[in-house]
């Protein structure tokens, strides 16, 4: 465990550019665009104070300091780029064909921070336990994803940790936002070390789709705006679902190149288990096969008189509802036709045939029906029944 004094040894080095990322120069050939580059404050985003489970991801070995970006997948889980855990063979520049991860670096060497900007208050970080990195070779190209193992869980009272969307895919055109604590912008004197975001970014191309000489089956081509630090930083969904991880990018912060979240979801879901297993804690839902769309997971049974009205924006037969045709419903609840949870009736038993029936009364086997009397006329009665099912499903953006 770093001491407290040479903790704040290394936080009290002023933010340039970082340690894992785009250290280079400010300028690249286009050979270098086309193969891409690794860069470490999002460009023309804003402060972010919201985005908690967004961290800061700090390396710190003999003097040197670097940070990057992550996110709390799990109270003591954290996703990032493996750029940010391990160094690499060519330095900043990334060529696909030849760039190599080394081993990681010392989990004792990893802090991970919640605050808006990186301080130099020690009580601020939390240490790792352990480092995770994909298996497998050790290219640099569509493996630059890693997972950091927290000492001690951080308590829901602090922060809700994001949800990995492992199980849906992402396509091309889908707006997405990205955070980071890297550097508003790209050249000398780029400062680095607080939370930004930036919205109505929009996925250029995914996985197969993208050019293979620089983009690999496991990642994704972003939009703009990813500058050094924000390295390991997410692209988050419209749902607040993680769907990449900032890898790298061309100048100007221009390009991003994001690892595909759903291309490794096994191994993030298998280090989840792992990780909360060992740590004595219960697995996020995401983890035990429960889908990452939130609409399976809104409560069930509050009073509506419209979708609006409910956390699910679907409201049928005057309360709310949700979808469940890939989860279960809660207790008291079924299934429907319409995909959405509908409560639960029990069957009417059937009735018991009369002793001594008449011989104007015939028994079915599963009611009693008077046959009618022509010398006894009985009045017309009007009955009603409940008819379809009203039900409104309206999205959330």
């Amino acid at each position: 465990m770093l001491s407290h004094r040479s903790l704040f040894a290394g936080l009290v080095v002023v933010f340039g550019c970082s340690l894992f990322a785009g250290c280079a120069g400010d300028s690249l050939s286009d050979e270098e665009v086309e193969v891409g580059f690794a860069r470490s404050e999002i460009q023309g985003g804003y402060v972010d104070e919201q985005d908690r489970a967004v961290v800061g991801v700090v390396h710190m070995s003999q003097g040197s300091f670097g940070s990057c970006t992550g996110s709390l997948i799990a109270p003591n889980v954290v996703l990032t780029a493996q750029h940010c855990v391990a160094p690499t063979s060519t330095g900043g520049g990334v060529d696909c064909s030849q760039t190599l991860f080394g081993a990681a670096y010392s989990p004792s060497s990893m802090y991970v921070t919640l605050t808006t900007s990186l301080t130099q208050n020690p009580s601020n970080y939390h240490g790792v336990r352990e480092v995770v990195i994909p298996p497998g070779d050790k290219s640099f190209c569509g493996r630059d994803q890693a997972l950091l193992i927290l000492n001690d869980p951080i308590p829901a009272t602090d922060v809700e940790p994001l949800v990995p969307r492992v199980d849906d895919a992402i396509l091309e055109g889908e707006e997405y936002y990205a955070v980071g604590y890297g550097a508003t912008f790209d050249g000398q004197g780029a400062q680095s070390g607080t939370r930004h975001r930036r919205d109505e970014l929009f996925i250029q191309c995914v996985a197969g789709a993208c050019p293979q000489f620089a983009i690999k089956e496991t990642e994704w081509r972003g939009d703009t705006g990813i500058c050094q630090g924000d390295s390991g930083g997410p692209a988050i969904d419209l749902m607040n679902r993680v769907i990449g991880v900032a890898s790298r990018g061309a100048a100007g912060c221009e390009m991003p190149i994001y690892g595909y979240v759903l291309g490794w979801s096994q191994w993030i879901i298998d280090t989840t288990l792992y990780a909360t297993s060992t740590a004595g804690i219960e697995a996020p839902p995401w983890a035990q096969g429960w889908p990452t769309d939130p609409h399976y997971s809104e409560p069930v049974g509050a009073p509506c008189s419209d979708s609006s009205e409910c956390p699910s924006n679907a409201c049928m037969d005057g309360y709310c509802t949700r979808l469940c045709d890939r989860a279960p419903c809660p207790e008291g609840y079924q299934c429907a036709e319409s995909g959405f949870c509908q409560l639960y009736e029990e069957p009417t038993p059937p009735s018991k045939p009369k002793e001594n029936a008449s011989e104007s009364e015939t028994v079915s086997s599963c009611s009693l029906t008077r046959q009618p009397d022509p010398t006894n006329p009985t009045p017309w009665l009007l009955s009603t029944a409940l008819l379809g099912l009203a039900w409104a499903r309206r999205r959330r953006i």
